[in-house]
């Protein structure tokens, strides 16, 4: 298993040299994938937990030299619906939030951009984001979409022992959107929102930054 003593630097790096879909035969993985975030979390009140990287090499949401979708989408949704001057990766990052993949590498079907598998997320989420959480320390973390809301899903029930009903969350994305739940992880107890993949083209594109300014409220952030 992974050291869970890592430091940020050493967990970026193990996950930029990561073939571990590859040793268990997981089909379509691209991996290894170096787009690993390029500034450590300094006391991040707000985390936003998205899919995975795209296929095309060239994007990614922290190289600001690509014309990135989620972070144009996320970015708007902070400027114009929750009034954040937030431009720039810098400015996100000084402004109380970040953001990591569910998934590290992406994932292919005939040589075009899918879904990860369960077991990817799975795989994933319990070797990498688990401890990248619980290093962050958030106090809200803000799940990004289907993919993101099942690997929340695998990691809720590693870090609270007591058993959850189902039917808490919803069988759907759409049930489950707008909910906070808390989890402890570790001594803290974290609160997180469900809620969409934030694209212009989802009828529900607005209600994302609802769901982030509940969040925001839930945790007491200091809104602009």
């Amino acid at each position: 298993m992974p050291d869970s003593n890592m430091n940020w630097t050493e967990i970026q790096d193990e996950i930029k040299r990561c073939e571990k879909c590859k040793e268990e035969g997981f089909y379509g993985v691209t991996c290894p994938d170096e787009r690993v975030p390029v500034s450590e979390p300094q006391n991040e009140k707000l985390l936003f937990v998205s899919e995975a990287p795209p296929l095309n090499s060239h994007y990614y949401f922290y190289n600001e030299n690509s014309n990135d979708r989620l972070r144009n989408s996320l970015f708007e949704l902070l400027r114009s619906d929750l009034g954040y001057e937030i431009n720039t990766i810098n400015d996100f990052i000084a402004a109380g939030f970040y953001l990591l993949p569910t998934v590290k590498c992406p994932s292919a079907i005939n040589g075009r951009n899918t879904a990860p598998a369960k077991c990817v997320i799975t795989l994933c989420a319990e070797r990498y984001l688990k401890r990248e959480i619980e290093y962050i320390k958030p106090d809200g973390v803000c799940l990004l979409g289907r993919t993101a809301l099942q690997g929340f899903l695998i990691l809720r029930n590693l870090w609270d022992v007591q058993m959850h009903d189902p039917r808490e969350v919803g069988k759907t994305l759409s049930e489950a959107a707008g909910k906070v739940l808390e989890v402890k992880i570790l001594d803290k107890d974290t609160k997180f929102m469900l809620s969409y993949w934030p694209t212009k083209r989802h009828r529900r594109f607005h209600d994302i930054s609802e769901h982030i300014r509940m969040l925001i409220e839930a945790i007491g952030f200091s809104s602009p």
